[in-house]
């Protein structure tokens, strides 16, 4: 596939089998700053290989920062848990792209979190982490949403009409405090909550692509009468 991204995984045992290494790693979203966290991971293997696949590709002019890295690893995990879900309610998950990291071709060197693509449907995917207050997750809400419709614009620009392009914002919470080893519930029933809705969103949404199809439409027209 000639698209130029850090990853593009084709279904999601693709995904699964690349992603595989958070299961093994038992990886938590920690509620410790990202730099610690940083310092605590940073000579994984997991992590040298995420940080090394992204240089080698040379998908920005800016140095990449080590924190990013940890939040990679991040939503890899909750995107495992979305994909789960859609399996779970039917969905064909096998048909589903994911490009990770994804560089606007006509977006002065910006990148987009995840596209996720079925059929003529293209999902920009954005993801943000609070760990704070209400407040300032309502302001990383609006940043990340004003950055998923601007990316979803620019790409909407660029490729034909008949494509379906949408945006989505999840933000998300720590779910475990390492300084005191324990589950921070809360958060991790608010997280299952918004994977919830947005595996809800992205169903609805291949749904309308499959009612798309010719075999479908002669379908309905059939009922209709």
């Amino acid at each position: 596939m000639n698209i130029n991204a850090m990853y593009i995984f084709k279904g999601i045992n693709q995904f699964n089998t690349f992603s595989n290494f958070t299961e093994q790693a038992c990886w938590k979203i920690e509620k410790q700053l990202l730099k610690e966290r940083v310092e605590k991971y940073k000579t994984e293997e997991f992590f040298l290989k995420l940080e090394h696949d992204f240089n080698i590709k040379k998908l920005t002019i800016w140095e990449l920062k080590q924190e990013e890295v940890i939040t990679w690893i991040d939503t890899i995990l909750l995107l495992r848990r979305i994909l789960l879900q859609l399996f779970k309610r039917g969905v064909n998950v096998e048909n589903i792209n994911i490009i990770m990291e994804y560089p606007l071709v006509f977006g002065n060197h910006m990148r987009s979190d995840y596209l996720i693509i079925y059929d003529r449907l293209i999902v920009v995917l954005e993801f943000g982490m609070f760990n704070q207050d209400e407040k300032r997750s309502e302001e990383r809400y609006t940043k990340k949403l004003q950055e998923s419709i601007n990316y979803r614009q620019i790409i909407s620009n660029s490729v034909d009409s008949s494509m379906c392009v949408i945006n989505y914002v999840m933000i998300y919470r720590p779910e475990y405090d390492r300084a005191f080893m324990r589950d921070m519930t809360e958060n991790i029933a608010y997280n299952n909550g918004e994977i919830d809705l947005l595996s809800k969103f992205l169903m609805l949404n291949i749904k309308k692509q499959d009612e798309l199809t010719a075999l479908k439409q002669l379908e309905i027209v059939n009922l209709s009468t």
